[in-house]
């Protein structure tokens, strides 16, 4: 997630026009607690890790180790489960900053200062000292993000394949497969059109460079956003009125962080 504000930028989770793009996977503050940080220098760059990232750790563990890698790599105990499914959090959780990294790449290619990076519940934020003078500049430092995770996704599945051709243990092998395929999700998600995902960064270049009017593309795809946002919370209700726990929390989660961060 991107926030491309004025020369005194405010951090916001994934998103808009002149204030953050997002990120799959956005991040979702939690009051009280959102103010608590540990921060450290990355290549120069403030990064801030929110305790709210801690919770992420939490329900990413529970769910890769309740409802996926059980069903990947069968007949082994619950500790097993336990330690591999919070190192497959740790991995996924950790390859967002890698997102966030693809854009850091292309905006500083683009002259644009880079003031602070933020890692919180389920993504991150990248905080801009200036947001780009063009709807090019902002269609390319969009999609830097979404590139970097599927890399990360082609070389998370490219270790997965060595790893079932060297006879590792299927669950080391089903741990490659679960970061592999959570950076796909987050790059496919993060393209979804509205703001503040980086998908509605793009539309928002895309509508600025056929109308000439950033304002307005601006609009459009904040309205992309909240409906984007009512479809997610609505699947949420679905989800939970079926039993699924882990679906209902994670749509919950992303809707009210797009719902929270559109402008």
């Amino acid at each position: 997630m991107i926030d491309p504000g004025s020369l005194a930028p405010r951090l916001v989770t994934r998103g808009p026009a002149a204030r953050a793009t997002a990120d799959l996977l956005p991040a979702l503050r939690l009051r009280g607690v959102a103010r608590r940080s540990r921060r450290v220098a990355v290549f120069g760059v403030p990064l801030t890790v929110d305790v709210s990232w801690v919770f992420g750790l939490g329900l990413a563990t529970w769910t890769f180790a309740d409802a996926v890698l059980p069903l990947e790599a069968p007949e082994h105990t619950t500790g097993a489960y336990v330690l591999a499914g919070g190192a497959a959090a740790l991995l996924v959780l950790g390859s967002l900053a890698l997102h966030e990294a693809g854009h850091w790449l292309v905006a500083r290619h683009a002259g644009l200062p880079v003031t602070r990076l933020a890692l919180s519940l389920v993504g991150g934020a990248l905080e801009l000292g200036a947001a780009p003078l063009s709807a090019g500049a902002e269609f390319r430092v969009a999609l830097g993000g979404p590139l970097a995770s599927l890399l990360t996704a082609v070389l998370a599945a490219a270790a997965h394949v060595a790893l079932v051709e060297w006879n590792a243990d299927p669950l080391v092998a089903a741990v490659a497969a679960v970061v592999a395929v959570a950076n796909l999700i987050v790059a496919v998600f993060n393209l979804l059109p509205g703001l503040p995902l980086d998908g509605g960064r793009v539309l928002k270049a895309v509508i600025w460079r056929a109308t000439g009017d950033e304002t307005r593309a601006g609009h459009l795809a904040s309205a992309a956003g909240r409906v984007l946002a009512a479809g997610l919370l609505a699947l949420a209700v679905i989800a939970s009125a079926s039993g699924d726990a882990a679906a209902a929390l994670w749509s919950s989660a992303l809707g009210l962080t797009i719902l929270r961060n559109c402008p």
